[in-house]
């Protein structure tokens, strides 16, 4: 189950802007296997709060999400089929934010995998949570940690910090830790740009990889300007020009 530890990019406050988008739209914001929290109120007025996983859509026009691992007990009582749910994901995406909808729970699937299937809203409410866009990217790189390096994948990145990925069983990093990466010329993997320098400021568990946000220092945003400079759009993701 993902862990998010999300704190905002910078001291100075964010002028948080919401917005109602169509389900479509909104739901593509979500990353597959990210954490979401569910808030449900029954009836007679008992309210509720998890985590769970988004899984996706499907075709059933469904949203498929994860039985949350709690007890059996507060399964049967809080999630039954007609009962409605607020669902609030984190969205890492674009100028990143939190989506969020309110839904009803259609059906519970138990077997062959425990999976709750919702009703899919018209309309749900994005909030955006940074002051400038994230570009979508896959970059390899060096992290450098102390006297340690460890290879790292770049997903995504601004001009005032990034996201990469490693291995779940790899020793964890802390909040507030300095580090750097040193991306690599997909032409020749001898070459590395100036490095990415700056502090963890978040991370979120999934179950192969541990993705850890980064706000860059003084130099780490020049050094991040000046790698924006030399990537271009695959008509998917940005990558290095030849």
């Amino acid at each position: 189950m993902a862990q998010d530890n999300t704190k905002q990019d910078s001291d100075t406050p964010i002028q948080r802007s919401a917005q109602t988008l169509n389900s479509t739209d909104a739901l593509s914001l979500i990353e597959h296997g990210g954490d979401i929290t569910i808030t449900i109120t029954t009836p007679v007025g008992t309210s509720f709060r998890c985590n769970s996983q988004f899984i996706g859509c499907h075709t059933d026009n469904k949203i498929l999400i994860e039985i949350p691992n709690i007890d059996d007990s507060d399964v049967k009582y809080f999630f039954q089929e007609g009962f409605w749910l607020t669902i609030r994901a984190i969205s890492q995406r674009g100028e990143g934010g939190v989506v969020q909808f309110r839904s009803q729970l259609m059906h519970i699937i138990e077997e062959p995998i425990r999976l709750l299937a919702l009703s899919v809203p018209q309309s749900m409410q994005v909030t955006n949570l940074r002051k400038e866009p994230r570009y979508d990217l896959n970059l390899g790189g060096q992290l450098e940690v102390g006297e340690r390096r460890v290879q790292c994948e770049l997903r995504d990145m601004s001009k005032s910090g990034c996201r990469f990925i490693l291995p779940a069983l790899g020793k964890s990093l802390d909040i507030g830790q300095p580090v750097a990466i040193h991306v690599q010329s997909s032409a020749g993997k001898s070459r590395f740009f100036p490095p990415l320098s700056g502090l963890i400021c978040n991370l979120q568990k999934f179950n192969h990889y541990i993705a850890y946000g980064i706000k860059f220092d003084t130099p780490g945003e020049r050094n991040g300007k000046a790698l924006l400079a030399q990537l271009k759009f695959d008509g998917t993701k940005l990558k290095l020009r030849s």
